[in-house]
């Protein structure tokens, strides 16, 4: 037995008969996973079209979902486990074809749903649609693209921890609750940097389809969250989640630069500044306006980071800043000055409307980077 701990998305999509199909062969397929063009490795075999329907090799479609693969070459049988199914698979394939159990059920095999082969280079391929649904994905079929999301259910784990609303080390694939925007950091640099490094591929594939311009990350963004936040008693790796959500994992896109090391959309209303428009109470070769722009612009990523952890410090307490800090966040002073215990407290005041804001960084951003990780 063979087995490979990936992460990995297996999913299909059954496509029309019609003469759009007739030279499948040279049909090139797009996967688009959770949002992010899937990019194939030189060496990787591609989806293909076969009989009217996507198949897609194994080791190719990875690191999208915490999934277990286990290959038993005696039996012909590939075994796909969720990381939370704890079940022993049940090997008895006697057919002349590959096996496929899916958390211990036996996938279908036959001409309706499409069949699980080996190509000429040896690479093992599945129906994308078959294996997608057991593993409770959405997939929609569009001008030779194929968008696959993995469906979301709410689920909490009810272990407090740290004066926490609920504990922030969930088990794999547990959408957790909402913590304190006071509190440790459970991720460290090393893991967040481990997470965007794999994303950045994902990035790079994205702006390129668009026609957009990829952004690097800041320099040293996941060290200075998280040493910052320490200064201050905040959730550096929280935070950090949600300057991923506020600008795109750092792409933004929207009214909002990259140059201004904005990571949390700091005055940005809409509205763009004006020669009027002036920042006081805070060090004016580190915090500035410019007019034209949207939003507070920083001189530095540091300087950029700690605004936004302020800014969170603002929502969390009346108390006064830490001693030996240096007020930076030109709005540390707003209505809603001690109003947020909770990351989704932040729901309907720092986003309006803001359902879900503070839940959707957590489980979107934060939950990613812990299972990645694990």
């Amino acid at each position: 037995m063979k087995k490979i701990l990936l992460t990995v998305l297996l999913l299909i999509f059954i496509l029309p008969q019609t003469s759009a199909w007739a030279d499948e062969a040279n049909s090139e397929i797009t996967l688009i996973i959770n949002d992010f063009p899937y990019v194939f490795a030189e060496n990787d075999a591609r989806a293909v079209l076969k009989d009217g329907r996507v198949y897609v090799p194994l080791r190719v479609v990875a690191n999208a979902l915490d999934c277990e693969i286990e290959w038993y070459e005696a039996v012909q049988t590939v075994v796909i486990n969720e990381r939370n199914y704890t079940g022993e698979p049940v090997l008895d394939n006697q057919e002349n074809k590959l096996a496929i159990l899916i958390n211990g059920e036996k996938l279908a095999s036959n001409e309706a749903v499409g069949e699980a082969f080996i190509n000429e280079q040896g690479f093992t391929l599945v129906p994308l649609r078959a294996v997608g649904e057991s593993l409770d994905c959405t997939v929609v079929w569009q001008d030779n693209v194929v968008l696959i999301n993995k469906n979301k259910h709410q689920e909490t784990v009810d272990n407090p921890n740290n004066g926490s609303h609920e504990t922030i080390a969930p088990t794999n694939n547990t959408v957790v609750d909402v913590p304190t925007i006071f509190g440790p950091s459970t991720l460290n640099a090393e893991e967040i940097n481990n997470y965007l490094d794999y994303m950045k591929p994902f990035l790079k594939a994205r702006a390129e389809n668009n026609g957009t311009v990829f952004y690097d990350y800041p320099d040293n963004i996941a060290e200075l969250y998280i040493s910052i936040g320490n200064k201050y008693g905040i959730r550096g790796d929280v935070a950090l989640c949600q300057a991923l959500k506020e600008t795109g994992y750092f792409q933004y896109g929207g009214i909002v630069e990259p140059w201004q090391n904005n990571f949390c959309g700091l005055g940005a209303t809409g509205v763009a500044y004006t020669e009027e428009d002036t920042v006081s109470g805070v060090d004016g070769t580190l915090v500035y306006i410019i007019p034209g722009t949207h939003g507070v612009t920083f001189a530095t990523v540091a300087a950029g980071v700690e605004a936004h952890i302020q800014h969170l410090y603002a929502y969390a307490t009346n108390g006064e800043l830490p001693n030996g800090t240096e007020m930076i966040d030109p709005r540390f002073n707003h209505y809603y000055r001690g109003t947020a215990t909770y990351w989704n407290d932040l729901n309907g005041r720092w986003a309006v409307p803001g359902d879900g804001y503070g839940e959707s960084i957590i489980r979107d951003y934060w939950q990613k980077i812990y299972n990645y990780n694990r």
